[in-house]
Protein backbone atom coordinates (compact mmCIF):
# COMPACT_ATOMS: atom_id res chain seq x y z
CA UNK A 1 0.00 0.00 0.00
CA UNK A 2 1.75 3.10 -0.68
CA UNK A 3 1.65 5.98 1.40
CA UNK A 4 0.88 9.81 0.79
CA UNK A 5 4.04 11.55 -0.35
CA UNK A 6 5.28 14.13 2.45
CA UNK A 7 5.63 17.70 1.50
CA UNK A 8 9.22 18.66 -0.05
CA UNK A 9 11.79 19.05 2.27
CA UNK A 10 12.60 23.28 2.22
CA UNK A 11 16.06 23.70 -0.10
CA UNK A 12 18.17 25.70 2.52
CA UNK A 13 17.38 23.80 5.65
CA UNK A 14 18.06 20.30 4.28
CA UNK A 15 21.79 21.83 3.35
CA UNK A 16 22.13 23.56 6.73
CA UNK A 17 21.28 19.91 8.21
CA UNK A 18 23.31 18.47 5.65
CA UNK A 19 26.44 20.86 6.61
CA UNK A 20 25.44 20.17 10.62
CA UNK A 21 26.23 16.47 9.66
CA UNK A 22 28.94 16.98 7.25
CA UNK A 23 30.98 19.18 9.39
CA UNK A 24 30.20 18.15 13.11
CA UNK A 25 30.89 14.64 12.17
CA UNK A 26 33.61 14.90 9.95
CA UNK A 27 35.46 17.32 13.21
CA UNK A 28 34.51 13.92 15.87
CA UNK A 29 36.90 12.05 13.29
CA UNK A 30 39.39 14.65 13.14
CA UNK A 31 39.64 14.42 16.44
CA UNK A 32 39.64 10.98 17.12
CA UNK A 33 42.77 11.08 14.69
CA UNK A 34 44.61 14.05 16.35
CA UNK A 35 44.06 13.08 20.37
CA UNK A 36 45.59 9.93 20.16
CA UNK A 37 48.76 11.16 18.31
CA UNK A 38 49.06 14.44 20.23
CA UNK A 39 48.55 11.58 23.44
CA UNK A 40 51.41 9.06 22.25
CA UNK A 41 53.62 13.07 21.66
CA UNK A 42 53.09 14.02 25.12
CA UNK A 43 54.17 10.96 26.53
CA UNK A 44 50.96 9.50 27.90
CA UNK A 45 51.32 5.19 28.97
CA UNK A 46 48.67 3.10 26.60
CA UNK A 47 46.50 3.51 29.93
CA UNK A 48 46.10 6.80 30.04
CA UNK A 49 45.52 7.28 26.57
CA UNK A 50 42.29 5.09 26.60
CA UNK A 51 41.26 6.94 29.35
CA UNK A 52 41.90 10.24 27.25
CA UNK A 53 39.98 8.98 24.60
CA UNK A 54 37.04 7.56 26.90
CA UNK A 55 37.00 11.10 28.68
CA UNK A 56 35.23 12.82 25.67
CA UNK A 57 32.16 10.72 26.42
CA UNK A 58 31.89 10.53 29.63
CA UNK A 59 29.51 13.78 30.01
CA UNK A 60 27.87 12.76 26.87
CA UNK A 61 26.67 9.55 28.89
CA UNK A 62 25.02 11.49 30.93
CA UNK A 63 23.22 14.70 29.72
CA UNK A 64 23.33 13.35 26.01
CA UNK A 65 19.06 12.94 26.93
CA UNK A 66 19.39 16.55 28.71
CA UNK A 67 20.67 18.10 25.40
CA UNK A 68 18.07 16.42 23.21
CA UNK A 69 15.29 17.34 25.42
CA UNK A 70 17.11 21.27 25.03
CA UNK A 71 16.87 20.79 21.12
CA UNK A 72 13.09 19.47 21.44
CA UNK A 73 12.06 22.64 24.02
CA UNK A 74 14.05 25.52 22.01
CA UNK A 75 14.30 24.27 18.86
CA UNK A 76 17.18 22.81 17.55
CA UNK A 77 18.85 25.30 15.26
CA UNK A 78 19.07 27.63 18.07
CA UNK A 79 20.65 24.99 20.28
CA UNK A 80 23.11 24.18 17.50
CA UNK A 81 24.22 27.88 17.33
CA UNK A 82 25.61 27.93 20.56
CA UNK A 83 27.62 24.77 20.14
CA UNK A 84 29.04 25.98 16.60
CA UNK A 85 30.74 28.47 18.62
CA UNK A 86 31.94 26.26 21.59
CA UNK A 87 33.19 23.71 18.16
CA UNK A 88 35.18 26.53 16.99
CA UNK A 89 36.86 28.19 20.71
CA UNK A 90 37.94 24.84 22.65
CA UNK A 91 40.30 23.38 19.88
CA UNK A 92 42.30 26.05 20.64
CA UNK A 93 42.89 25.02 24.17
CA UNK A 94 44.63 21.49 23.07
CA UNK A 95 47.79 22.41 22.33
CA UNK A 96 48.15 23.99 26.23
CA UNK A 97 46.82 20.95 27.91
CA UNK A 98 49.74 18.63 27.19
CA UNK A 99 49.34 16.19 30.49
CA UNK A 100 47.17 13.69 31.35
CA UNK A 101 45.06 15.84 33.93
CA UNK A 102 44.69 19.00 31.63
CA UNK A 103 44.08 16.99 28.51
CA UNK A 104 41.27 14.52 30.09
CA UNK A 105 39.62 17.48 31.45
CA UNK A 106 39.43 18.94 28.19
CA UNK A 107 38.36 16.01 26.68
CA UNK A 108 35.36 15.62 28.83
CA UNK A 109 33.85 19.61 27.81
CA UNK A 110 34.72 19.04 24.09
CA UNK A 111 33.35 15.65 23.46
CA UNK A 112 30.05 16.32 25.31
CA UNK A 113 30.13 19.58 22.79
CA UNK A 114 30.75 17.73 19.61
CA UNK A 115 28.42 15.20 20.53
CA UNK A 116 25.30 17.43 21.01
CA UNK A 117 26.91 19.41 17.59
CA UNK A 118 26.39 15.68 15.89
CA UNK A 119 23.47 15.02 17.81
CA UNK A 120 21.46 18.44 16.56
CA UNK A 121 22.59 17.12 12.80
CA UNK A 122 20.75 13.50 13.49
CA UNK A 123 17.98 15.34 15.25
CA UNK A 124 17.26 17.99 12.24
CA UNK A 125 17.52 15.37 9.58
CA UNK A 126 14.91 12.69 11.58
CA UNK A 127 12.43 15.98 12.15
CA UNK A 128 12.45 16.70 8.14
CA UNK A 129 12.52 13.31 6.90
CA UNK A 130 10.34 11.82 9.10
CA UNK A 131 12.21 8.61 9.42
CA UNK A 132 12.39 7.97 5.17
CA UNK A 133 15.60 5.67 5.04
CA UNK A 134 16.00 6.64 1.86
CA UNK A 135 16.37 10.64 2.83
CA UNK A 136 18.76 9.11 5.96
CA UNK A 137 20.73 6.98 3.38
CA UNK A 138 21.37 10.22 1.59
CA UNK A 139 22.50 12.36 4.62
CA UNK A 140 24.54 9.54 6.19
CA UNK A 141 26.20 9.40 2.33
CA UNK A 142 26.36 13.45 2.04
CA UNK A 143 28.00 13.37 5.38
CA UNK A 144 30.79 10.84 4.54
CA UNK A 145 32.92 13.37 2.22
CA UNK A 146 33.59 15.14 5.61
CA UNK A 147 34.64 11.70 7.57
CA UNK A 148 36.78 11.08 4.33
CA UNK A 149 38.63 14.69 4.00
CA UNK A 150 38.70 15.32 7.66
CA UNK A 151 41.18 12.78 8.69
CA UNK A 152 42.93 12.79 5.93
CA UNK A 153 43.94 16.51 6.01
CA UNK A 154 44.56 16.18 9.80
CA UNK A 155 46.81 13.46 9.35
CA UNK A 156 48.84 15.58 6.75
CA UNK A 157 48.61 18.72 8.82
CA UNK A 158 49.91 16.91 11.92
CA UNK A 159 52.70 15.20 10.21
CA UNK A 160 53.91 18.20 7.93
CA UNK A 161 53.38 21.09 10.31
CA UNK A 162 52.70 19.76 13.61
CA UNK A 163 50.61 20.30 17.06
CA UNK A 164 49.39 24.14 16.44
CA UNK A 165 49.07 24.08 12.51
CA UNK A 166 46.69 20.78 13.53
CA UNK A 167 44.40 22.15 16.28
CA UNK A 168 43.86 25.40 14.00
CA UNK A 169 42.19 23.23 11.28
CA UNK A 170 39.93 21.97 13.44
CA UNK A 171 38.69 25.28 14.71
CA UNK A 172 38.12 26.11 10.83
CA UNK A 173 36.27 23.18 10.96
CA UNK A 174 33.99 24.16 13.75
CA UNK A 175 33.38 27.62 11.90
CA UNK A 176 32.09 25.73 8.46
CA UNK A 177 29.58 23.90 11.66
CA UNK A 178 28.69 28.04 12.23
CA UNK A 179 27.96 28.48 8.69
CA UNK A 180 25.58 26.00 8.29
CA UNK A 181 24.07 26.32 11.12
CA UNK A 182 22.79 29.85 10.19
CA UNK A 183 21.59 28.65 6.69
CA UNK A 184 18.81 26.78 8.69
CA UNK A 185 15.61 29.31 8.77
CA UNK A 186 14.27 29.44 12.56
CA UNK A 187 10.90 27.89 11.99
CA UNK A 188 8.84 30.89 13.84
CA UNK A 189 7.73 29.18 16.93
CA UNK A 190 7.10 31.09 19.96
CA UNK A 191 8.54 28.88 22.55
CA UNK A 192 11.48 28.86 20.44
CA UNK A 193 11.94 32.73 21.13
CA UNK A 194 10.48 33.13 24.58
CA UNK A 195 12.35 34.36 27.79
CA UNK A 196 13.85 31.24 29.19
CA UNK A 197 15.38 31.10 32.81
CA UNK A 198 17.67 28.75 34.14
CA UNK A 199 15.03 26.66 35.34
CA UNK A 200 14.13 25.24 32.09
CA UNK A 201 17.94 25.23 31.09
CA UNK A 202 18.49 22.98 34.16
CA UNK A 203 18.43 19.15 34.06
CA UNK A 204 15.19 17.73 35.41
CA UNK A 205 14.44 14.11 36.51
CA UNK A 206 10.94 14.48 34.64
CA UNK A 207 12.86 14.75 31.20
CA UNK A 208 14.99 11.86 31.75
CA UNK A 209 11.89 9.91 33.12
CA UNK A 210 10.31 10.52 29.73
CA UNK A 211 13.18 9.85 27.92
CA UNK A 212 14.84 6.69 29.37
CA UNK A 213 10.32 5.35 29.15
CA UNK A 214 11.39 5.75 25.28
CA UNK A 215 13.50 2.10 25.82
CA UNK A 216 10.15 0.36 27.24
CA UNK A 217 9.64 0.13 23.29
CA UNK A 218 10.50 -2.85 22.11
CA UNK A 219 12.05 -1.64 18.70
CA UNK A 220 13.61 1.94 20.76
CA UNK A 221 15.01 -1.08 23.38
CA UNK A 222 16.46 -2.99 20.32
CA UNK A 223 17.92 0.10 19.18
CA UNK A 224 19.61 0.91 21.67
CA UNK A 225 21.10 -2.29 22.49
CA UNK A 226 23.10 -2.92 18.80
CA UNK A 227 23.90 0.84 19.06
CA UNK A 228 26.34 0.03 21.83
CA UNK A 229 27.98 -2.86 19.77
CA UNK A 230 27.82 -0.88 16.94
CA UNK A 231 30.34 2.11 18.25
CA UNK A 232 32.76 -0.88 19.76
CA UNK A 233 34.37 -0.18 15.73
CA UNK A 234 34.21 3.44 16.04
CA UNK A 235 35.80 3.79 19.17
CA UNK A 236 38.77 0.97 18.40
CA UNK A 237 39.63 3.07 15.07
CA UNK A 238 39.45 6.25 17.39
CA UNK A 239 42.30 4.97 19.94
CA UNK A 240 44.24 1.93 19.60
CA UNK A 241 43.40 1.63 16.00
CA UNK A 242 45.84 5.06 15.50
CA UNK A 243 48.29 3.81 18.53
CA UNK A 244 48.86 0.07 16.82
CA UNK A 245 49.51 1.94 13.36
CA UNK A 246 51.45 4.81 14.85
CA UNK A 247 54.13 1.89 16.65
CA UNK A 248 54.05 -0.40 13.55
CA UNK A 249 55.61 2.88 11.62
CA UNK A 250 52.50 3.48 9.53
CA UNK A 251 52.44 7.99 9.14
CA UNK A 252 50.08 9.92 10.36
CA UNK A 253 48.97 10.51 6.69
CA UNK A 254 48.36 6.98 5.75
CA UNK A 255 46.65 6.90 8.72
CA UNK A 256 44.48 9.61 7.98
CA UNK A 257 44.13 8.27 4.86
CA UNK A 258 42.83 4.52 5.96
CA UNK A 259 40.12 6.57 8.34
CA UNK A 260 39.02 8.06 5.41
CA UNK A 261 38.81 5.36 3.38
CA UNK A 262 36.53 3.65 5.65
CA UNK A 263 34.21 6.96 5.74
CA UNK A 264 33.99 6.74 2.22
CA UNK A 265 32.46 3.07 2.40
CA UNK A 266 30.82 4.38 4.94
CA UNK A 267 29.02 6.35 2.74
CA UNK A 268 28.82 4.13 0.32
CA UNK A 269 27.02 1.52 2.21
CA UNK A 270 24.19 4.24 3.39
CA UNK A 271 23.00 4.44 0.03
CA UNK A 272 22.80 1.11 0.05
CA UNK A 273 20.82 0.75 2.96
CA UNK A 274 17.91 1.39 1.22
CA UNK A 275 18.21 -0.99 -0.97
CA UNK A 276 19.08 -4.16 1.55
CA UNK A 277 16.30 -2.78 3.69
CA UNK A 278 13.57 -3.52 0.70
CA UNK A 279 14.57 -6.88 0.56
CA UNK A 280 15.12 -7.99 4.39
CA UNK A 281 13.99 -6.88 8.14
CA UNK A 282 16.05 -4.33 9.05
CA UNK A 283 16.47 -5.53 12.63
CA UNK A 284 18.39 -8.51 10.95
CA UNK A 285 20.35 -6.66 8.56
CA UNK A 286 21.00 -4.69 11.77
CA UNK A 287 22.87 -7.32 13.61
CA UNK A 288 24.79 -8.70 11.17
CA UNK A 289 26.35 -5.32 9.40
CA UNK A 290 27.10 -4.52 13.27
CA UNK A 291 29.01 -8.02 13.32
CA UNK A 292 30.73 -7.74 10.26
CA UNK A 293 32.34 -4.19 11.07
CA UNK A 294 33.34 -5.76 14.63
CA UNK A 295 35.11 -8.26 12.84
CA UNK A 296 36.56 -6.46 10.35
CA UNK A 297 38.18 -3.71 12.43
CA UNK A 298 39.60 -6.57 15.13
CA UNK A 299 41.41 -8.04 12.37
CA UNK A 300 43.89 -5.32 11.75
CA UNK A 301 46.63 -6.57 13.80
CA UNK A 302 46.34 -9.51 11.47
CA UNK A 303 46.47 -7.69 8.52
CA UNK A 304 48.45 -4.48 9.24
CA UNK A 305 51.67 -5.66 7.84
CA UNK A 306 50.05 -5.92 4.53
CA UNK A 307 48.75 -2.75 3.32
CA UNK A 308 46.25 -4.04 0.79
CA UNK A 309 44.92 -6.82 3.18
CA UNK A 310 44.74 -3.82 5.73
CA UNK A 311 43.02 -1.79 2.83
CA UNK A 312 40.35 -4.14 2.14
CA UNK A 313 39.52 -5.07 6.04
CA UNK A 314 39.58 -1.12 6.15
CA UNK A 315 36.68 -0.84 3.19
CA UNK A 316 34.36 -3.41 4.47
CA UNK A 317 34.32 -2.26 8.06
CA UNK A 318 33.19 1.02 6.58
CA UNK A 319 30.78 -0.52 4.48
CA UNK A 320 29.40 -2.81 7.26
CA UNK A 321 28.76 0.63 9.25
CA UNK A 322 27.71 2.57 6.39
CA UNK A 323 24.60 0.16 5.97
CA UNK A 324 23.22 -0.45 9.79
CA UNK A 325 23.72 3.53 11.28
CA UNK A 326 20.74 4.64 8.84
CA UNK A 327 18.45 1.29 9.31
CA UNK A 328 19.16 2.37 13.40
CA UNK A 329 18.33 5.87 12.78
CA UNK A 330 15.01 4.73 10.59
CA UNK A 331 13.85 1.89 13.66
CA UNK A 332 14.29 4.52 16.45
CA UNK A 333 12.96 7.64 14.21
CA UNK A 334 9.68 5.43 13.60
CA UNK A 335 8.85 4.40 16.92
CA UNK A 336 8.66 7.36 18.49
CA UNK A 337 7.01 10.72 18.45
CA UNK A 338 7.94 13.62 16.21
CA UNK A 339 8.09 16.04 19.23
CA UNK A 340 10.33 13.52 21.04
CA UNK A 341 13.03 13.30 18.50
CA UNK A 342 15.97 15.08 20.27
CA UNK A 343 15.22 12.95 23.38
CA UNK A 344 15.06 10.10 21.66
CA UNK A 345 18.79 11.30 19.74
CA UNK A 346 20.46 12.04 23.09
CA UNK A 347 19.05 8.58 24.78
CA UNK A 348 20.52 6.82 21.48
CA UNK A 349 23.96 8.88 22.43
CA UNK A 350 23.79 8.57 26.35
CA UNK A 351 24.07 4.63 25.43
CA UNK A 352 26.50 5.20 22.15
CA UNK A 353 28.69 7.62 24.31
CA UNK A 354 28.78 4.75 27.22
CA UNK A 355 30.57 2.08 24.56
CA UNK A 356 33.21 4.68 24.26
CA UNK A 357 34.06 4.96 27.62
CA UNK A 358 34.30 1.23 27.89
CA UNK A 359 35.60 -0.08 24.79
CA UNK A 360 39.29 2.37 24.51
CA UNK A 361 39.27 2.26 28.49
CA UNK A 362 39.17 -1.78 28.79
CA UNK A 363 41.25 -1.91 25.38
CA UNK A 364 44.43 0.44 26.93
CA UNK A 365 43.95 -1.78 30.69
CA UNK A 366 44.15 -5.11 28.55
CA UNK A 367 47.01 -3.42 26.33
CA UNK A 368 48.81 -2.31 28.95
CA UNK A 369 48.57 -5.95 30.72
CA UNK A 370 48.63 -8.64 27.67
CA UNK A 371 49.88 -6.20 24.51
CA UNK A 372 47.71 -4.40 21.93
CA UNK A 373 47.40 -7.34 19.60
CA UNK A 374 45.72 -9.56 22.15
CA UNK A 375 43.70 -6.57 23.35
CA UNK A 376 41.65 -6.77 19.23
CA UNK A 377 41.02 -10.00 19.98
CA UNK A 378 39.67 -10.15 23.53
CA UNK A 379 37.19 -6.96 22.63
CA UNK A 380 36.26 -9.06 19.39
CA UNK A 381 35.02 -11.95 21.00
CA UNK A 382 33.13 -9.52 23.72
CA UNK A 383 31.49 -7.89 21.18
CA UNK A 384 30.50 -10.44 18.89
CA UNK A 385 29.15 -12.29 22.15
CA UNK A 386 27.14 -9.20 22.74
CA UNK A 387 25.33 -9.25 19.16
CA UNK A 388 24.76 -12.78 18.97
CA UNK A 389 23.10 -12.49 22.66
CA UNK A 390 21.16 -9.69 20.81
CA UNK A 391 20.02 -11.55 17.89
CA UNK A 392 18.25 -14.61 20.13
CA UNK A 393 16.67 -12.43 22.45
CA UNK A 394 15.14 -10.71 19.25
CA UNK A 395 14.80 -14.18 17.76
CA UNK A 396 12.81 -15.00 21.06
CA UNK A 397 10.95 -12.62 22.22
CA UNK A 398 9.71 -11.62 18.22
CA UNK A 399 10.23 -8.05 19.42
CA UNK A 400 9.80 -6.85 15.52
Amino acid sequence: MSQPSSPPIPRRALIGTYGIGLFAGGQWDMMGILIPLFAVFVGLSPSEIGLVVAARSVLPVLFSIHGGVLMDRFGTRNVAFWLAIFTSVLPLLYPLAGWFWALATLQLVSGHISTLAMASGQTLINQLSKGDPTELGRFSFVTRFANFAGPVLIGFVWHQLGVWPAFLVITLWGLLILASVTLIPNDGNPRHHSTASLKRFWPRWSDYREAFALATIPAVAFALAITMIRNGPGSIQASFFVVYLDQIGISGTTIGLLTGLSEIFVGIGSLAAGWFAARAQAHWLVIIFVAAAVFFICLTPLVAHAIPLLVIATAMRGFSQGVNQPLIFSILSRNVGLNQQGAAVGLRNSVNRLANIIVPTAMGYIAEWWGIETSFGIIAIILLSIAVVIAVSVKRKAVF
